[in-house]
């Protein structure tokens, strides 16, 4: 079981040009964002709830399966990044499987930014575009990701997500998010007033009308 702590919204149609400007700038970063490659992600579709996510990543053997635990008030309090925090823990399995009738494709080229919380200054790993270290070291033990990412919906629906995602033990994960998120306000981003909060599953479910998309 891994647990995460996380906050994230989602544009649809138009890309928040500002934010991807910002978000891939090394003149600001003093590092380039890693990733930018593609892989295409299979969600279950269940309109009914949207505290549980279930997916199959990039063509992998099995399924990946999130649910939301708690949230934790109040949060971010320093604009852009803020409101409140969602503690989710996750299970993976290689012996379940998706049927395709009840799933949606999303298509996503992500571009990721990976710091490493274990000391007093959150420290970001340079990346490649696989979202490996350039340095070869490993992958710390408590830290957080921070993703901008395009998404493509069964072929012809584009949407654009900016998404914090700390990991760790239960007890560390919500503060490594308050610290990066607050590194990264002293980068001067821009605002994110049109951006949609939610999660995943709650996007699935709410804003997708994802039965018209199968």
């Amino acid at each position: 079981m891994q647990v995460s702590a996380e906050i994230r919204w989602f544009w649809p149609s138009k890309e928040p040009t500002d934010l991807a400007r910002w978000f891939k700038d090394q003149t600001v970063h003093n590092l380039p964002a890693g990733g930018g490659e593609s892989r295409t992600d299979l969600y279950l579709v269940d309109p009914n709830q949207f505290e549980l996510g279930i997916k199959s990543r990039g063509g992998k053997s099995g399924i990946e399966v999130k649910g939301l635990v708690s949230t934790v008030e109040p949060g971010l309090i320093n604009p852009p990044f803020s409101g409140p925090i969602e503690l989710w823990t996750k299970w993976s399995s290689s012996s379940l499987r998706l049927e395709a009738d009840e799933t949606v494709r999303i298509e996503k080229t992500r571009w990721l930014r990976k710091f490493d919380t274990s000391t007093e200054c959150p420290r970001e790993i340079e990346l490649d575009s696989a979202e490996r270290p350039r340095s070869g070291e490993p992958f710390p033990e408590s830290g957080c990701n921070v993703e901008f990412t395009a998404l493509t919906i069964a072929g012809h629906y584009p949407w654009w997500t900016l998404g914090f995602e700390a990991f760790g033990s239960l007890g560390e994960v919500a503060q490594s998010l308050q610290a990066v998120a607050l590194l990264l306000v002293g980068r001067n981003p821009p605002t994110l007033e049109d951006g949609l909060r939610s999660s995943y599953p709650e996007w699935l479910t709410e804003h997708l009308q994802a039965k018209s998309l199968r």
